[in-house]
């Protein structure tokens, strides 16, 4: 009995080991939490903050042996008043360990989007094989129909191979979307670090991005990414690490070791790196800034094909609707009928593609402005 108990419990086990759900709120939830490249992304600000605190326990007092020689005055002052070199060596890990802390941020933020564009993905290409599903069932509908008209000789056989070759093209098609689909699934598996062999669920979701408050200035977008990224906030950290460094090696001179040969050398590379920074920040700046400007561009092109792409699709229902008026049981009207209903869907599917890519585009635009990308406030002037 307890066998068979212990058995019952570990089925269980394994079924919530293999079965899992997520809508996209639990899904980031899950990224934030267990994501290994954030994980990643945080072992490395840690060891550079403790890097940056070996630096700053270096400034402190020590005591050596140094203190038995004849002359322990200049020990003893020489342990006390640490040298320059070391003060701003020790101010420029702890500036690196702050550019480790954002750059574990940016990990996260990239992950969040990459996360929320696979699982709208996914969605858009399960709603493509429920569609193309569909149109197989339709095509075969018209190919055994066709097969009747040929063997009666109501047709040709041009007419005939035509149709009988559209319906091996619509399993082939259906089997392509399958296999994205699966592939979608292998991603957002990766993603969220979920067992391949798990059972995988994910809650279907609407579009929702378009509906957020995006600015309607294109100048005052720039200006808000620009202030938000935290890419451009850490090169920040990232030249005032390098100009601690500068300082350091200017001052080296005044150390208990004298200047040595390299000593203006080593000043001109410390320069060159800050000023190698500085240009870095300006040209992420511009870049940045023209991402923004292209993204509001392309956005606003796609929101024109939209609405191009619903009238088309209004036409095919109207057609559609006209064709079962018109059906009277007979094959030409009820091929007419299927071909109005073909032509419903692919005009459908368009539809979608469409808001999916209009999608895509206000997620990457959401990213791009510094948006926090589990509450999707976008951030203000």
């Amino acid at each position: 009995m307890k066998k068979l108990l212990g058995f019952v419990i570990l089925g269980l086990l394994s079924f919530n080991v293999l079965a899992e759900e997520f809508n996209l709120s639990s899904a980031k939830t899950q990224l934030v939490n267990d994501n290994i490249n954030v994980a990643i992304a945080y072992q490395n600000y840690v060891s550079v903050e403790e890097h940056a605190r070996v630096k700053a326990l270096q400034l402190l007092p020590t005591l050596t042996i140094d203190m038995l020689i004849a002359n322990y005055q200049y020990t003893i002052l020489r342990s006390v008043i640490p040298e320059p070199t070391r003060f701003f060596d020790a101010k420029a890990a702890k500036d690196l360990a702050e550019a480790a802390n954002i750059n574990r941020t940016i990990v996260k933020k990239n992950l969040l989007e990459d996360l929320e564009k696979t699982y709208f993905m996914f969605q858009f290409h399960k709603e493509t094989v429920s569609s193309l599903t569909s149109e197989l069932a339709i095509k075969k509908v018209i190919a055994d129909r066709s097969q009747e008209a040929y063997d009666l000789g109501s047709i040709k056989f041009d007419e005939y191979y035509s149709v009988q070759r559209d319906l091996v093209a619509a399993q082939s098609n259906l089997v392509n979307a399958n296999e994205i689909l699966k592939t979608d699934e292998y991603a957002l598996k990766l993603i969220l670090q979920v067992n391949n062999l798990s059972e995988f669920d994910l809650i279907l979701e609407n579009l929702y991005n378009g509906t957020l408050s995006f600015p309607v200035d294109t100048n005052e977008a720039m200006n808000i990414a620009v202030n938000n990224s935290k890419e451009i906030e850490q090169y920040d950290w990232l030249i005032a690490a390098a100009k601690n460094t500068k300082t350091g090696v200017a001052v080296s001179w005044i150390s208990w070791n004298g200047v040595g040969f390299d000593y203006f050398a080593r000043v001109s590379i410390a320069k060159t790196e800050v000023t190698k920074l500085q240009l870095q920040k300006t040209k992420s700046t511009i870049e940045l800034k023209n991402q923004v400007a292209a993204m509001y561009v392309e956005i606003s092109k796609l929101q024109e094909k939209v609405v191009y792409q619903n009238q088309l699709l209004q036409m095919a229902k109207d057609n559609y609707a006209q064709a079962l008026a018109n059906n009277n049981d007979q094959l030409a009207t009820l091929i007419t009928v299927k071909k109005a209903e073909l032509s419903l869907l692919n005009s459908e599917r368009d539809s979608r593609r469409l808001d999916y890519e209009l999608e895509f585009k206000f997620i990457k635009l959401k990213r791009i402005l510094g948006t926090n990308m589990i509450t999707n406030e976008i951030p203000k002037a």
